[in-house]
């Protein structure tokens, strides 16, 4: 098993700092670091992403990097022959939304069932970026909104930098400054954001969440937000009297922690060194050790990237996971 070669790229962005993943080495995996709940792949879900598979050339990698609700309308990311291509895949059809040449990195994928917004970058040791928006239900190209990356809701983009949280109209082409921190995230149609360790927000911040001390790694569907918390993940929703404990890894030996969380609905995927999936409802985690593959949800689809192969199912066809 080769070392672990990046946990992220981590660069100083016009007065912030941005964090994306760096692709591991295509058989790294890890032991599970679980200090909670854990459980086996479901066979359904083994089945469901069998199912829904899609095999890479041996000079190519493939990975699905978003999804719409139902998971009927995916994006991909296809490298090959020094071309990066994000294409979107709706029933059949195919439709390319941008395509990057030679090193140029394009990242941060993220899609509302309308609008997609992403970011590239020109090369690995340059991370100068540049993100744009995309409605999928135009023919038009890709339009540069800001230079970090985004997050999208209900056809409004987020993002900090060195201004400091913007709130963006994408129909309306209109942006405006909401705050100072970093890292927002929608909880409903609002946008809330870290500063100096604390949530913060342009109006009411839910009681729930003003004594919460996230340490960063924050996401949201819009209904549930979840942060990394020392060695603990925890999230909150509304109906929630107070933050829970998700899932929780061994403090010792101390590594990358939890990192990159995503949740859709009742899971969430996220990482510390190899990847987990959580389900909210039975407070059970599955640790992927089979093969080198990563597991993430994507809007309504569990993704898969491994050794030449890429799929994604439907989470609406999955099983809960067990409660230990």
């Amino acid at each position: 098993m080769r070392a672990l070669i990046a946990l992220a790229g981590v660069t100083a962005l016009a007065g912030c700092v941005a964090a994306f993943p760096i692709d591991r080495p295509s058989d790294y995996t890890a032991e599970s670091k679980l200090s909670t709940c854990k459980v086996d792949l479901p066979q359904d879900w083994k089945d469901g992403l069998s199912r829904n598979r899609t095999e890479a050339g041996s000079h190519e990698k493939v990975t699905v990097v978003a999804a719409n609700e139902d998971a009927g309308t995916t994006l991909v990311k296809t490298t090959r022959n020094r071309t990066t291509e994000l294409v979107l895949r709706d029933h059949g059809k195919r439709q390319q939304v941008m395509a990057v040449q030679n090193d140029a990195q394009l990242f941060g994928v993220e899609f509302d069932g309308r609008w997609v917004t992403f970011s590239t970058t020109p090369n690995p040791a340059d991370h100068t970026t540049t993100t744009y928006a995309w409605d999928s239900r135009d023919d038009g190209a890709p339009v540069r909104i800001g230079a970090s990356g985004a997050v999208v809701h209900n056809g409004k983009a987020a993002w900090s930098d060195s201004k400091g949280v913007h709130l963006y109209d994408l129909a309306k082409k209109k942006d405006r400054i909401v705050g100072q921190g970093k890292e927002p995230v929608f909880l409903g149609d609002a946008v809330i954001w870290l500063q100096d360790g604390k949530f913060r927000a342009e109006a009411a911040l839910p009681e729930q969440l003003t004594n919460a001390e996230p340490a960063g790694g924050v996401a949201s569907d819009g209904r549930t937000v979840v942060w990394a918390q020392d060695s603990e993940l925890r999230g909150w929703r509304e109906g929630w009297t107070e933050p829970r404990e998700l899932a929780g890894i061994r403090s010792v030996p101390r590594t990358e922690g939890i990192v990159f969380p995503r949740v859709s609905g009742d899971f969430v995927s996220w990482q510390s060194e190899s990847s987990y999936v959580t389900d909210i409802r039975s407070g059970a985690t599955m640790h992927t050790t089979e093969g080198a593959y990563w597991l993430e949800v994507h809007g309504g689809a569990l993704t898969q990237q491994g050794w030449r192969v890429a799929a994604a199912t439907p989470l609406s066809e999955l099983s809960p996971l067990r409660r230990c």
